[in-house]
């Protein structure tokens, strides 16, 4: 076998295996979270406001960073019954406005001159007023109505949930053997593996079709705005992380490869494409997930309304940027430390 076949092997090889801890993690966050429940079920987390649910929610991703991870966890907690599907709802949201802060760090650590810097820290802005209009409509949305916890409510009731038996099969027979573990490790154990497998798993599927290359094929494909969308929800899909497969432009933006405008029909097809970490995840816990699932999905849904207005979308961001913030490195900064102070405010107000 040739160099490169090795290395694909490989490659493949980590994909498969970071797909089984991912998958492994679920299973053992869900043991070990249930197994807290029986003991702190007068703990059911209710009276907690929407909003400070909400922060938590925002706070939890920026822990973790991933709203897929922290969505899940939230899924398994809901399932042993500590958090009701109210507070989980209004959490989701919350997941989905903290998810926006990784391409902001990360166009923080590139090297850049500063108006090649304020490029790449724009799509992480991009990202955020893609998010922000959605997560408010949708609270107010939940908070008049109940619309998306009834909604899930509903489909779980009548039979529409995930179940995939196989799961047990290939996971309870390696968390038999770690039962002696004290529960509580067993918990942050799989919180940690959790986070591990999100983050590893989409750098063995870039490393397995060659980084450079579908930079390249996304460069080509970014000029029109279908096949720009197509494209951002075809990497997400594979890579099951949305700010990951936005990160992967920054470099080529700040380069001046390719511009935002270019950049915000992939951005609105990522965040399509990302939710499939959540849906599989709702898949290994069950149909308890399924408000979870159904909120997590329905934004990205609704978030389509900025396809057919991404000039909107542009202004907005570009208006902020120049006009407003005037970014620099050091107010990018500032910005992210606001942005992280107010979840801890929107948190415990």
């Amino acid at each position: 076998m040739s160099a490169n076949g090795k290395k694909r092997l490989l490659n493949l090889l980590g994909v498969l295996l970071f797909l089984y801890l991912f998958i492994f993690s679920l299973m053992l966050i869900k043991y070990s979270f249930s197994e807290i429940g029986k003991y702190v079920s007068e703990i059911n987390i209710e009276d907690i406001s929407g909003i400070n649910a909400f922060g938590l929610g925002w706070l939890l991703t920026l822990i973790m960073q991933s709203s897929g991870a922290a969505t899940s966890a939230l899924m398994s907690l809901n399932y042993a019954g500590i958090l009701g599907n109210i507070v989980l709802v209004y959490m989701v949201l919350g997941t989905r406005i903290g998810t926006t802060i990784t391409a902001l760090f990360v166009s923080l650590l590139v090297s850049a001159k500063r108006r090649d810097f304020r490029h790449g820290f724009e799509i992480g802005l991009a990202n955020l007023v893609y998010a922000f209009p959605i997560a408010i409509f949708m609270f107010f949305l939940e908070y008049f109505f109940s619309f998306f916890s009834k909604a899930g409510n509903y489909f779980s009731v009548s039979g529409v949930f995930f179940n995939i038996n196989f799961i047990d099969k290939i996971t309870l027979p390696l968390i038999n053997l770690i039962k002696f573990i004290p529960v509580y490790l067993l918990a942050l154990s799989g919180v940690l593996i959790l986070i591990l497998s999100l983050k590893k798993l989409p750098v063995f599927v870039l490393h397995l079709w060659a980084k450079n290359f579908l930079r390249k094929k996304t460069e080509k494909y970014l000029g029109k705005k279908p096949l720009s969308f197509f494209v951002g929800f075809v990497l997400a899909l594979f890579l099951t992380s949305t700010s990951i497969t936005i990160t992967l432009l920054i470099p080529l933006i700040i380069s001046r490869i390719i511009n935002l405008k270019k950049i915000i029909p992939y951005l609105i097809g990522t965040n399509l494409g990302g939710v499939a970490d959540v849906i599989i995840g709702g898949m290994v816990i069950g149909k308890t997930s399924v408000p979870a699932v159904f909120t997590y999905v329905s934004f990205s849904v609704i978030g389509l309304f900025w396809l057919f207005n991404t000039d909107l979308m542009f202004k907005i961001t570009k208006f902020i940027s120049k006009e407003t913030f005037h970014i620099s490195r050091k107010r990018a900064v500032l910005f992210v430390l606001l942005f992280i102070l107010l979840a801890v405010l929107l948190s415990f107000i």
